[in-house]
């Protein structure tokens, strides 16, 4: 009798004992409702359990893709530039965001909002990113980018990271849209037609073999004038050089958010300059302006910039193959 009571708790027990397993099983499941991995720039890996809710970007160009990837409301806060409609293409999104930080974010400022997600470029201060990384924060860190191709794969790792792959494809499709059809109708053109550009910002004439702007001029169809020059980042082209050059057309920003100063006034000095009057493009006065942004759009908008240039350098190519 003893034996068979026995036995009988050993069941219970064990049908208990499976029953409490199952139940833990069903609980483990329900609280891990999205887990992922991603690989960020500089290796490090980040583990997510949930899709991040609260993002912040450290620079104008990460919150142009991010405001493109995911619903506003997923933005923990936006940057005070990127609402200032003078220099910003995303000013009409930024508005809807309520917190808006300053351009130059202290890490303690981006602690108090609480983000899940924190998207920081490489060149960033190393001890700002050790300071959120030691606060517990996810970083994600994203290289600075040089070349079309490499905006295009920003895009793709982002979109990853922000668990918005479908929204990524389509903002890359419209971009490889944008690129192709400039592509497609500079392909049309001769090699003597392709035309030398020389840009200027405030600082003076700009864009070197290694930056991203020679990549948007290589994509629009035209030759960078400064490259052509020898010019390095961070130094100055003489005058001997641009007139060496011979350009065949003149870029200017509408505004300039790098430099305080009259942008009007600038184009005015540099085109009334006696040394450059030789040049083919003053002579022509064939001079362009585009975007500010456009220069150096390391987002989805470098699209846009290169089918401005290509637009405004070979007008008569466009109007006959209408977008």
């Amino acid at each position: 009798m003893r034996s068979s009571f026995i036995l009988i708790i050993i069941v219970i027990l064990g049908i208990t004992g499976c029953s409490f397993d199952k139940t833990v099983s069903v609980i483990e499941k329900k609280e891990i409702k999205t887990q992922y991995q991603v690989v960020d720039d500089k290796g490090n890996i980040l583990d997510f359990t949930d899709t991040p809710r609260k993002i912040y970007a450290t620079t104008l160009s990460l919150e142009e893709i991010l405001t493109d990837l995911v619903p506003l409301e997923r933005i923990a806060a936006i940057s005070e530039p990127a609402a200032d409609p003078k220099i910003s293409l995303i000013a009409d999104k930024a508005a809807q965001i309520s917190l808006k930080l300053p351009q130059k974010v202290s890490a303690e400022q981006i602690l108090a909002i609480k983000p899940d997600l924190v998207i920081v470029q490489e060149n960033s201060n190393t001890a700002f990113i050790k300071t959120l990384k030691d606060s517990g924060l996810k970083v994600y860190i994203t290289k600075v980018p040089t070349t079309l191709n490499m905006v295009r794969q920003r895009i793709i790792n982002l979109s990853v990271a922000v668990n918005e792959k479908q929204q990524g494809n389509r903002i890359i499709d419209e971009l490889d849209h944008k690129t192709k059809f400039v592509k497609d109708v500079i392909g049309t053109m001769s090699a003597e037609e392709k035309k030398i550009l020389m840009g200027y910002s405030l600082l003076g004439v700009f864009g070197s073999a290694e930056g991203l702007f020679n990549d948007i001029c290589i994509n629009a169809g035209v030759t960078n004038g400064a490259a052509l020059a020898g010019l390095v980042r961070g130094e100055h082209l003489s005058k001997e050089k641009i007139l060496e050059v011979d350009p065949d057309v003149l870029m200017f920003s509408d505004y300039s958010s790098t430099q305080e100063g009259d942008t009007v006034l600038f184009r005015k000095e540099v085109l009334s300059d006696p040394a450059l009057q030789s040049i083919k493009a003053i002579k022509n006065n064939n001079i362009i302006i585009i975007k500010d942004r456009y220069r150096y759009a390391a987002s989805q908008y470098i699209g846009d910039g290169i089918l401005d240039i290509a637009k405004k350098t070979y007008p008569e190519y466009f109007k006959k193959n209408k977008k």
